[in-house]
């Protein structure tokens, strides 16, 4: 991808330029609180691996590799649970598939490999780059191939925040200026208003316009259960197992096992039945063949989604498709040129989520510019894909939320009338200062 446009060029030009000014500025960095939990894991490991040890299956995989055990093996892993539990596992041993294995050995492993990744990884990853109490990754504008941002030195962008326990242990550790909080607006759904602007089916852009929930309406759908009824853990299965997944190219086959594994992983429930309980009577199976039955019926709402619900969308999906295959290129809303080898996923989805992420660049840019021109001590200290983090001082904040939302909800659409759909951002704010662990939504 190459900008084709003195727009384009610009684009990047300009964002290389502001990022620079958020990276130089930096993200403060609670030293003293990364150091105590460092410490204080590093104990935890040695008790949970004391503990390890001194089980029956503990003792036979000490004595079984002696001065080479390595409770992170994991051939040796494998080992112990076929010959103590007679538990056989084929392929891969990750935290999915071991989560399923009932030994009492496994659960401490897990925990065992997580308390070891948060304090390694993370905490001991952000001091070894923290220079005088600051971190200031790089962001970067050239790496990736949708021309999305990347971030090295450390990737701030890969800071959890799925596992709970882990996003709050890891976002104590950020922390605003003093008399500040952190400030992150996000784009809401931008990729798939920005796809809408490609595609241009009517339903998508009525569902857009009108707030339509269609993550709760599909969790409906594929959970066979009243709209009414979607708890919030089945909507967002919904999301991330399907709608997602589903715009990105991803089908059936894979969908219905993800969503059937979201089962367990969410505890979900319809009434206080448990789902696999409630699609049993559903679909009149069980077992195995409970399984294959969702997965069949996954596929009809599949089919439905496309071929009913947004005919339009999967029409401009092959005739994109097609015009690669004759052209060898293709170019995208905001001025760049798409070509080489790429598979038909790639070709559809590399225009959008280029795209969504011009649009946060553009917003960052005018933000770093109103900062500056406005003589705000506010600043950008970074950002993740389809959000911005500001440090911003108390007497600030009302006027730092206004002028970001003027600027990535209508500056925008004025600059580029490409944007037929109203943006939409979320905020969420930290408490006066107090970690970006502590940031709610507020409403805008």
């Amino acid at each position: 991808m190459n900008p084709v446009t003195a727009s384009a060029y610009k684009l990047l030009h300009d964002g290389a330029l502001a990022l620079g000014v958020a990276e130089r500025r930096g993200i403060r960095i609670d030293v003293g609180y990364c150091k105590q939990a460092i410490q204080d894991m590093l104990k935890q490991e040695q008790d949970l691996e004391k503990k390890i040890f001194s089980s029956k299956a503990g003792k036979y995989w000490k004595y079984t590799y002696g001065a080479n055990t390595k409770l992170g093996s994991v051939d040796q892993l494998r080992v112990v649970l076929k010959d103590k539990y007679g538990i056989s596992i084929s392929g891969s041993l990750d935290k999915l598939h071991l989560s399923s294995v009932k030994a009492g050995i496994v659960d401490d492993i897990l925990l065992l490999r997580k308390l070891s990744k948060a304090r390694g990884t993370y905490l001991e990853g952000i001091l070894k780059s923290c220079i005088d109490g600051y971190l200031h990754p790089d962001f970067n504008l050239h790496t990736a191939q949708t021309f999305r941002s990347s971030c090295s030195n450390p990737n701030f962008q890969n800071i959890p925040i799925r596992d709970p326990w882990v996003a709050e242990l890891v976002r104590k550790a950020f922390i605003p200026r003093k008399g500040n909080r952190i400030v992150e607006g996000d784009y809401s759904g931008v990729e798939v208003r920005v796809a809408a602007c490609y595609h241009q089916d009517p339903t998508m852009i009525q569902y857009l316009e009108t707030g339509y929930d269609m993550h709760s309406a599909m969790a409906a759908e594929c959970y066979m259960i009243p709209k009414d009824k979607v708890s919030k853990k089945a909507r967002y299965a919904s999301k991330n197992k399907f709608v997602f997944p589903a715009f990105y190219g991803s089908y059936y086959k894979q969908i219905g096992p993800d969503l059937w594994n979201a089962i367990d992983e969410l505890s979900l429930e319809v009434d206080g039945v448990p789902m696999k309980k409630h699609l049993s009577n559903k679909l009149h199976k069980k077992g195995d063949a409970l399984f294959d039955a969702f997965v069949a019926h996954i596929q009809t709402v599949e089919n439905s989604f496309w071929n009913q619900r947004f005919p339009v969308y999967t029409q401009w999906k092959k005739d994109w498709w097609d015009a690669y295959l004759k052209k060898g290129y293709f170019l995208t809303k905001t001025g760049f040129i798409c070509r080489g080898k790429m598979k038909r996923n790639e070709a559809i989805n590399y225009p959008v989520q280029g795209s969504a992420f011009h649009c946060l660049l553009w917003s960052f840019i005018e933000m770093t510019k109103a900062l500056k021109k406005n003589k705000m001590k506010s600043v950008l200290i970074g950002q993740i894909h389809d959000s911005a983090l500001g440090d911003v001082p108390e007497e600030e904040l009302e006027d730092y939320i206004a002028l970001f939302r003027e600027i990535s909800t209508e500056r925008i659409r004025a600059a580029w009338d490409w944007i037929i759909l109203p943006l939409d951002v979320e905020v969420e704010v930290t408490g006066l200062n107090e970690s970006w662990y502590t940031k709610k939504g507020i409403a805008l």
